[in-house]
């Protein structure tokens, strides 16, 4: 480990300087932002900024640095765990402390001479701010203090344990790309660049959260996507106020428009080509330490219904898959309310064989349609947490036996009636063919408040509020861009495109609602070979 590669000094071991800068009685650090030329001051804030040694993770270890005939002393201060032992004794210690009496060339100074034949290391930072210095430690960073020297140099040697690249745990797809996004944000944005193997690719450094200090990128094609997008989404990062920022899925809620609609304004996706293909489109990701969802900035209600696997589908199947998961959509969203609505007050519509059928089974049952709805949408949506919470053998297990179990009993005990346990379990299935978690949650949400206004109102209440959660979405925007573009406003992007799919050599066009830079992505004839003459 680290502290035993720097010969830790222990906790109870005396120190031959006088800390000076310790933190006063009330808990408050002393005033200090610029590293200072006296080493022993630099010493004593990076002790008490860092709470050293009650910190049992951070380690300092002293040296001293021959320069020509002058010996220098020095430090330098890590996080064990976070920063690797091999790089910085490798790339730090060994050159200063071995390799220091090299003659130094006419004119040079010794922080060039430092800097410049000394660390060989390739990511070298030379900052005057102690601060940034100190807190960059946390994040797997070393930073080297000299005497006399009134820079400080910081260097990049991460090494800490992390999930390695694997599937994409949500978004799971049979026809391909396998990567998946995990929690280190350097991983991401290499899978990102991995892909786009292009220059115009930019990835903006920003830090949220004043305490955290998490760091995250807004990712975008410089030539492609529209700069007062870029500005709008830099403009929100930069102008949020608070301690801790942990999660992208955090950051949602914060730079999101309408906070109180229950369908999410942005895209959070596991899958780099995912992203990639958005960026090519023209809109902006954002990466963000510690979390493997990346957020896609501007979408549409009609972008959050689709799935990744539908680009690599020819276009035959690639329609009918798109045609099966409207219709699930639908389905999951109104299926309850509508039967609620028939049988309470639109029996009409029924075939008499039929509304004898259902009324003979429900005969037995003590409960309104409502009340026996209810019981059956709890009792799965209880199935679906229990599943997801329990270990993933017992989990399906549970799922299956479950449902069986329960269904089969509550029929039998003529709690419910066997009708209502198909319009349960077509509700079921077909959520969980929508592509993105994120809005099965709103129809699982919408679904209720559907459900009770078809018990108050029949077909009225459920067409008032989808009149009002229509007005809701079409008002809505997401970093400028309409949420219901281009079917609300109208614009020149193909409206067949929201339902249907078409070929991929007939694309090439941007949406026109991003405004990017360059309307289309590929010429309007791609398939050259067909038309060129051999």
């Amino acid at each position: 480990m680290i502290r035993d590669l720097f010969l830790y000094k222990e906790p109870n071991e005396s120190y031959s300087f006088d800390i000076k800068t310790e933190r006063a009685e009330n808990g408050t650090l002393p005033s200090m932002t610029e590293v200072s030329t006296k080493i022993d001051e630099n010493l004593a804030y990076a002790k008490a900024l860092l709470s050293y040694p009650k910190n049992g993770d951070i380690v300092i270890r002293e040296f001293n640095v021959v320069v020509e005939e002058d010996t220098l002393r020095g430090f330098v201060v890590c996080a064990d765990g976070l920063s690797g032992s091999a790089m910085i004794n490798d790339n730090v210690l060994m050159p200063l402390m071995c390799l220091s009496d090299l003659e130094r060339n006419h004119g040079e100074s010794t922080e060039d001479y430092i800097c410049r034949r000394l660390i060989p290391h390739v990511r070298l930072n030379k900052k005057t701010d102690i601060n940034a210095l100190l807190e960059a430690v946390n994040f797997g960073d070393c930073a080297v203090f000299i005497d006399t020297l009134s820079v400080g140099f910081g260097m990049d040697v991460k090494a800490w344990a992390h999930r390695s690249i694997g599937e994409p745990q949500n978004e799971t797809v049979i026809q391909g790309p396998h990567e998946g996004f995990n929690e280190m944000i350097r991983n991401n944005t290499a899978l990102i660049r991995k892909t786009l193997n292009t220059s115009n690719l930019v990835m903006e450094n920003v830090t949220l959260g004043k305490t955290s200090k998490t760091y995250s990128a807004v990712c975008y094609l410089k030539n492609v996507a529209n700069s007062s997008l870029v500005d709008e989404v830099m403009y929100r990062l930069k102008n949020i106020d608070v301690e801790y920022m942990l999660s992208s899925l955090n950051l949602m809620q914060y730079i999101e428009e309408s906070t109180y609609l229950s369908i999410p304004q942005m895209v959070a996706t596991e899958r780099p080509d995912r992203v990639c293909n958005a960026l090519v489109e023209g809109r902006v990701a954002i990466v963000v330490n510690g979390s493997p969802q990346v957020l896609i900035v501007p979408t549409t209600i009609f972008d959050m219904a689709t799935s990744p696997e539908d680009m690599y589908l020819r276009f035959p199947y690639s329609l009918l898959v798109r045609i099966v998961r409207i219709a699930a959509i639908i389905l999951s969203l109104l299926a309850p309310a509508v039967f609620i609505a028939i049988m309470n007050f639109h029996q009409e519509l029924i075939l008499t064989d039929i509304l004898f059928a259902l009324s003979k089974a429900r005969s037995a049952v003590p409960f309104s349609s409502l009340v026996e709805l209810l019981l059956m949408e709890l009792s799965f949506e209880l199935i679906k947490e229990a599943g997801i919470r329990v270990p993933g053998p017992v989990g399906s297990t549970l799922g299956i036996v479950g449902g069986l179990i329960l269904g089969q009993a509550a029929v039998s005990a003529n709690i419910v009636s066997p009708i209502m346990i198909i319009v349960v379990a077509i509700t079921g299935i077909a959520s969980f063919a929508i592509p993105s978690y994120q809005l099965s949650f709103s129809f699982r949400f919408m679904r209720f408040v559907y459900t009770f206004a078809a018990a108050l109102a029949g077909f009225f209440g459920i067409f008032a509020v989808m009149f009002v959660d229509t007005l809701l979405i079409v008002n809505t925007k997401s970093f400028g861009a309409p949420y219901a573009v281009p079917l609300a406003p109208r614009t020149r992007s193909r409206i067949s495109n929201i339902f249907f799919t078409e070929p991929i050599w007939k694309g090439g066009k941007r949406p026109d609602y991003l405004e990017p830079k360059d309307d289309r992505d590929s010429p309007r004839i791609s398939r050259k070979w067909k038309y060129k003459k051999r």
